[in-house]
């Protein structure tokens, strides 16, 4: 099998981003196929024929094609051992894969917020039937071509759903405080754990929630040691091929 490794990614997803950070880690070469998320390509039949949950990201590594961001980190680190990222020991292995787990719920309060203040606002900077000629070229699903018409009008998310989930991402910062013992999420190690959850957190100003370093010193310590790792410096745009 050849070691070829094509990465389809998208600079804005921090699901991709763990992904390139891990494979920068690990000193890997890859070509990178962009999946334009605004023209909603991930949507499109050619693209799920790859990836049937029409996400990003995506690797196809020689013959084989791998997708969910968690199962091609796990994936690479199994294929490409050095250095290790997924710890070796069972309960340290699956602390990491339970802050996974909580960057998934993570996801889910993030992304309305996402859609309200950043997807909606970019939209609009169309004409809403130029975005919506997008959407039918990319899917036929009724609930999907619904969401994004709600997503241009405004209407998507409510002021009252968009401060609870406000008030939840909070509470996974007040988490994130708690749990910070050392210098990484699972103590002295730098491991998946902290390449899983920083870019997430690393996008909170992008909804316009602020990280106050005087509440969340430890967590502010971290995202700053974090966002200086070379790794994660150079993960922050997609890779030109």
């Amino acid at each position: 099998m050849s070691d070829h490794l094509t990465l389809y990614d998208f600079h804005g997803s921090p699901c991709a981003r763990r992904v390139r950070i891990v494979m920068l880690e690990k000193g890997l070469e890859w070509e990178t196929k962009l999946i334009d998320l605004t023209r909603m390509e991930q949507k499109r039949p050619e693209y799920r024929a790859l990836n049937p949950n029409g996400l990003v990201p995506t690797l196809v590594h020689g013959d084989r094609v791998i997708y969910d961001s968690n199962v091609i980190t796990e994936y690479l680190d199994a294929v490409f051992p050095e250095p290790r990222l997924y710890p070796t020991d069972a309960w340290t292995c699956a602390r990491a894969k339970m802050w996974q787990a909580f960057e998934l719920e993570m996801a889910k309060e993030y992304r309305p917020l996402m859609y309200l203040r950043v997807i909606g606002p970019l939209d609009r900077r169309r004409p809403k039937d130029e975005v919506m000629r997008d959407v039918h070229r990319s899917t036929d699903d009724p609930a999907h071509i619904e969401w994004v018409s709600r997503v241009y009008d405004g209407t998507a998310v409510s002021e009252e759903e968009a401060a609870l989930l406000t008030g939840q991402l909070y509470q996974r910062i007040d988490q994130i405080e708690r749990e910070l013992s050392g210098e990484f999420l699972l103590g002295d190690h730098f491991s998946i754990a902290d390449i899983s959850v920083y870019p997430r957190v690393a996008m909170y100003p992008m909804v316009g929630l602020q990280i106050d370093p005087a509440k969340y010193p430890r967590t502010t310590r971290w995202t700053s040691a974090m966002s200086q790792r070379p790794s994660f410096k150079h993960s922050e745009r997609v890779r030109p091929s």
